[in-house]
């Protein structure tokens, strides 16, 4: 069992403009009828969320006419400040350096990774800059994973911001919207809430909690 969960972040937000912008994309979804304007505790999980309009399944991916589940969702929760976005599971497997765009992975085959299959040090690296990046450090450290929000590059030895680093289905944003109990979304979400920030990075991905 379990919530399911599309979010979509905005990479270019700063702390500053973030609950501004935020409340654009709300206007804007609501213009659309996808949102209700009012807000709801049954429309997020652990917090308050616009509930869903009768456009609701305008949202979703293909030419999808409702939900897959049959079910209208719960709604959709704004989230201003830093925030880590990702699937909920800690399932970011590979990271990408912004100096040198070497991709760096975290799971393969075992004579690669040992029998875990897996880089727990470059997993537990990228995760604690990230928590320590969203609890408001901002520091260059030495490259021991402790408290540090500069990442390191293996390749290049350049050390850059988290924040400045791709990783794949998760996200380092100031401004965020989780879709709770939501079916896949479409594109043109991402280009409604691009539009409603004045042209800012907008990515998205899923999860489950």
């Amino acid at each position: 069992m379990g919530t399911y969960f599309e979010w979509v972040a905005d990479l270019d937000a700063t702390e500053a403009e973030a609950r501004e912008l935020g409340q654009r994309v709300v206007d804007a979804l609501v213009a659309r009828g996808v949102l209700l304007p009012e807000v709801s505790p049954a429309a997020a999980l652990g917090g308050d969320g616009h509930p869903p309009g009768k456009a609701w399944a305008d949202t979703l991916a293909g030419s999808v006419a409702g939900s897959v589940s049959g079910e209208a969702p719960w709604g959709m929760s704004v989230g201003v400040g830093r925030e880590v976005y990702d699937g909920g599971q800690g399932d970011v497997d590979t990271v990408t350096c912004p100096r040198c765009s070497v991709r760096r992975s975290f799971f393969g085959p075992p004579e690669e990774f040992g029998p875990t299959c897996s880089d727990e040090d470059g997993l537990r690296w990228f995760h604690d800059a990230a928590v320590a990046w969203r609890d408001g450090g901002d520091g260059v450290g030495n490259g021991d994973g402790d408290g540090e929000t500069d990442l390191v590059c293996r390749e290049c030895g350049a050390a850059s911001p988290v924040t400045e680093w791709s990783a794949n289905d998760a996200a380092l944003a100031c401004l965020g919207f989780t879709f709770w109990s939501w079916d896949e979304l479409g594109p043109q979400v991402i280009d409604w809430v691009a539009e409603a920030t004045g042209g800012h990075r907008i990515v998205h991905g899923s999860g489950k909690v």
